[in-house]
């Protein structure tokens, strides 16, 4: 094939055509708002770096708490002003400025790095923002749009960081291993962590040996694993509590049940029902209080479960 060539004349046409328009202005640096450094030194540019990205970058110490220590205080916060603002109609405007107050508490915990911010910890954050707006839409009625957007938009951005945090793990982080344990209930908000916590009776501090998972009444409640029941009924404190034993000496308990649906020496299967959701023994409101025991010591069930289910609509959860 005969390339195609343009003739010196029809060049020298294109050159005199472009001058005659006269050359482009340039943007100054000073125009850019950048400042301009001059180098006469001469030396030679250094080679790139051997190390691009430094482990020491990506592992910065957290610049701030994690946000589940706010959002557990909101979260009871709400739930004592849903109490007490039960015979009032129209979303009031103490719960309105909970709100923006907690969304600015968000927008700080957003602006931090990507591995500063934990994925199990997105993930805990995403599911209690939308199951207490949810149970506020319910208690209340609809918000104003004003607001109702500030929320939405923090939500979403939970989601697309989560979806962001999901994909550099494939690429460049290791892959987080499944969960141990799958989650007792679904769709059910976060109201109390592991560790020591003022007693919701009488203030005091005291351990708590379990999460607390905020369900309607009724809500089924499932095995985390397989194993077998080793007690199923009345335990003082703990309301009806099944205890179920697994495989590398854990054990796990399901207390506050409203009702029991299984009994001492039944075999389980991982999500066989074993009970609904209730209030019995030292509770407040309707939960799941949810135990981790391995080799006669209580551990943070959050270490052992996989990435928490989407949130769906629940009522208010107690201790």
């Amino acid at each position: 094939m005969v390339g195609f060539r343009l003739a010196p004349a029809v060049i020298l046409a294109f050159g005199i055509a472009a001058c005659a328009h006269g050359p482009r202005p340039r943007t100054t640096f000073e125009e850019a708002g950048l400042l301009a450094v001059v180098d006469t030194s001469g030396a030679p540019m250094p080679p790139p770096v051997k190390v691009v990205a430094p482990r020491s970058i990506a592992a910065e110490p957290v610049e701030g708490p994690p946000i589940d220590g706010t959002l557990l205080r909101f979260a009871a916060e709400a739930r004592a002003r849903r109490a007490a603002l039960r015979a009032r109609a129209g979303f009031p405007e103490e719960a309105a400025n909970a709100w923006l107050a907690l969304a600015a508490d968000l927008d700080l915990y957003l602006s931090r790095p990507l591995p500063q911010t934990p994925l199990l910890e997105l993930v805990r954050a995403r599911i209690t923002v939308e199951t207490e707006w949810d149970l506020d839409l319910r208690r209340y009625g609809p918000a104003s749009p004003e607001l109702a957007a500030e929320v939405t938009s923090r939500a979403a951005r939970f989601a697309t960081r989560i979806a962001a945090a999901r994909a550099l793990g494939k690429g460049l982080f290791a892959k987080r291993k499944p969960g141990k344990l799958r989650w007792p209930v679904e769709g059910a908000g976060l109201s109390s962590t592991f560790g020591m916590r003022s007693d919701p009776f009488n203030g005091e501090r005291r351990m708590h040996n379990g999460i607390d998972l905020a369900a309607e009444a009724g809500r089924v409640v499932w095995a985390a694993a397989r194993g077998y029941v080793v007690r199923a009924g009345w335990t003082p404190g703990y309301g009806l509590l099944v205890e179920i034993r697994h495989a590398g000496d854990i054990t796990t308990r399901y207390s506050h049940l409203s009702r029991v649906l299984c009994g001492p020496g039944d075999a389980i299967e991982p999500g066989q029902a074993l009970g609904l959701v209730g209030a019995t023994g030292r509770a407040t409101g309707p939960h799941l209080h949810f135990e981790v025991w391995r080799g006669g010591k209580a551990k943070d069930p959050l270490a052992l479960l996989g990435d928490a289910p989407a949130a769906r609509g629940t009522a208010a959860g107690g201790y």
